[in-house]
């Protein structure tokens, strides 16, 4: 049946900013939760000390080797725990109490070989990947800076830590894990490991003590909620645990954040997202999301990460600034969920 529609254009404009201003108001709910959960979560976030957790780890350990496909980098190694808090049990994550970290995931490889070619020059330094390869660059220099959420066995951040001590430069990587125990039995093992190799041409008795003194001059490690990290970290409250400088403090925003498996449920894809608006240099920093494109069940992957981006940059904490996603590199084996790297950018509105 035809109808007339008296409907004017004010009350369309009307219902069009009602809309937005709806969208911004559900933005600003959200981020006012997590920024409440970070303030909560402060007191519980732990700095481990890097000399204590290194003693008799990587000794005698049985480790796996990584290929990450380059003529000029090397591979990484991990070791596989033993004696840890969950080392029986038949799980990969329990909501709250473990988030994973003693299994090396799938897209944690895919970030790993993408960051070697970025280094060994196989990637083009075309338009398409100049941010990410100008900010991995810096992340290795000196001055640099590079953080990875939920790192888990944090071997993409290994791979920029090593790089970096052989460099010899003074840039900084912070890993965080939820779970203490796995940064104590895990991660610390592998940066040690993998910096240990840097190393192999001094008398045996001296390569651990070298290789644990470039950790501590060059590394944190933060367990539990990261947003107690990120709270902490935008109150100037994480210092480096050797001073290679009169000033310790470790700056709160970051040359490359780094992301693998972080974006398996809605609320983890929100949490990544405030925190690449929340810790990327603005303009120049580059977050790097290494995520499934779907967690079927459980609402997450990379267009969920997507939307939840643009949700914060919705947001009044974002300040005149939003985040840029875009899809990088795809991988589909034919047989598998695909998999997705995600470039993302901080940038003025």
């Amino acid at each position: 049946m035809f109808k007339f529609d008296f409907t004017s254009s004010t009350e369309g404009a009307d219902h069009a900013d009602n809309s937005e201003n709806e969208k911004k108001a559900e933005a600003d709910r959200m981020i006012a939760k997590i920024e409440e959960r970070s303030i909560t979560s402060a007191q519980s976030c732990k700095l481990l000390n890097v000399s204590a957790a290194t003693s008799d780890k990587v000794k005698f350990c049985v480790h796996e080797h990584v290929d990450l496909h380059s003529s000029s980098i090397d591979g990484l190694h991990y070791i596989l725990p033993h004696h840890t808090a969950l080392s029986e049990k038949n799980t990969d994550l329990i909501p709250g109490v473990y988030e994973g970290g003693l299994k090396v995931w799938e897209c944690s490889l895919d970030l790993c070989r993408f960051l070697a070619h970025v280094m060994d020059g196989t990637i083009s330094t075309e338009a398409d990947f100049r941010h990410v390869t100008e900010a991995v660059r810096r992340s290795i220099e000196n001055g640099g800076s590079a953080f990875e959420l939920g790192c888990g066995h944090g071997l993409p951040a290994c791979l920029l830590l090593r790089e970096s001590v052989r460099r010899h430069t003074n840039s900084v990587v912070v890993f965080s894990d939820f779970n203490d125990f796995v940064l104590r039995d895990v991660t610390i093992p592998n940066a040690l490991l993998n910096v240990c190799g840097l190393y192999q041409q001094q008398v045996n008795d001296s390569v651990d003590d070298s290789a644990s003194q470039a950790l501590q001059n060059q590394s944190i490690y933060a367990g539990g909620d990261w947003m107690g990290l990120s709270h902490k970290l935008s109150n100037n409250e994480v210092l480096l645990p050797v001073p290679l400088t009169e000033n310790r403090v470790v700056d709160d925003r970051f040359d490359v954040l780094l992301a693998s498996e972080t974006t398996y449920t809605t609320e983890s894809c929100q949490d990544t997202a405030y925190l690449m608006l929340k810790h990327l240099k603005v303009d120049i920093g580059v977050g790097l999301v290494a995520t499934k494109r779907f967690y079927f069940g459980v609402g997450g992957g990379a267009d969920a990460f997507a939307q939840a981006a643009d949700k914060v940059s919705e947001s009044i904490q974002s300040h005149g600034l939003r985040l840029v996603v875009k899809t990088i590199q795809s991988y589909d084996t034919g047989n598998a969920n695909i998999r997705d790297l995600l470039e993302v950018r901080l940038v003025k509105k």
